[in-house]
């Protein structure tokens, strides 16, 4: 599925936290939507999904206005996990399967084999890890044409995200779907973006390609001669530019995203 995301605003009252951000996910990639707390990330994601009116601009999903129909296309993880605690994991299963036409029990089946789900149990007595996982299980047997995670990864031990993520990459591969993952961990998220948006304070602050942005920008040092370029931002004592000189080395992904949060200014506050 591709999303195109034009112009989009929102706001809570007087405080606005979209201002008219645009970018595009394509079919067959995972993209990350990274920044701060407050920056309007799970804002984002929730229009996409429908869950708020947005104030202004549109939103395509394969050309189409959001539609009940094009719902059914849409699978969800939430930070909340869970809409009906009380339920048992069995209960969300059936739940899902009523909800999506396309669902795959062999994919289901896998998953139940591997982690062994107590389905009988309430939701309500799981631990987070395992609302997480069911939660991930339940969406990637969905068979929709679009999963949208948000802090997929969180409350996991090491071994399980690393599972997730191989399997995340997988999916995308194997079915050519569509991956929009809003989190915190930018570090895991090189192994599988395929594209991003830095979002602050409303504002996206740069879009691309992952391995475009790593082919524009440069890190380097103070002694290093720069004859052009576009000064990004401080990231610990180098800096990131925007250039195409063949100067420095190129940037992390961690780097990059730093380098636009961080801005030109240091926060030093014991400095003299």
């Amino acid at each position: 599925m591709n999303v195109q995301i034009k112009e989009l605003r929102h706001a809570f009252g007087a405080k606005t936290v979209l201002n008219g951000i645009s970018f595009e996910i394509k079919e067959g990639e995972i993209f990350s939507l990274i920044g701060p707390n407050g920056a309007g990330k799970t804002t984002t994601l929730r229009c996409l999904y429908g869950d708020i009116v947005w104030d202004g601009g549109t939103i395509l999903l394969n050309g189409q206005k959001v539609s009940s129909k094009l719902k059914e296309k849409i699978a969800v993880v939430t930070e909340n996990r869970f809409s009906f605690s009380r339920f048992t994991g069995e209960d969300h299963v059936k739940l899902w399967k009523a909800l999506y036409p396309s669902w795959d029990e062999k994919v289901f089946g896998s998953f139940f084999t591997h982690y062994n789900f107590e389905l009988q149990a309430r939701a309500d007595t799981y631990s987070m890890g395992w609302k997480t996982l069911l939660n991930l299980a339940l969406a990637l047997s969905s068979g929709a044409d679009l999963l949208i995670l948000d802090e997929p990864t969180q409350n996991l031990d090491p071994l399980v995200r690393q599972e997730v993520l191989n399997i995340l990459h997988t999916f995308v591969e194997r079915e050519g779907k569509a991956i929009i993952i809003s989190s915190h961990e930018i570090f895991e998220l090189e192994e599988i973006t395929s594209s991003f948006a830095i979002l602050k304070e409303g504002d996206i602050l740069y879009t691309d390609h992952l391995d475009d942005a790593k082919e524009k920008h440069r890190i380097v040092n103070q002694e290093e001669k720069v004859s052009y370029g576009e000064v990004i931002g401080l990231v610990k004592n180098e800096t990131l530019i925007r250039t195409e000189q063949e100067v420095g080395r190129y940037p992390t992904f961690q780097e990059i995203i730093l380098g636009y949060l961080q801005g030109k200014k240091h926060f030093l506050p014991f400095s003299r």
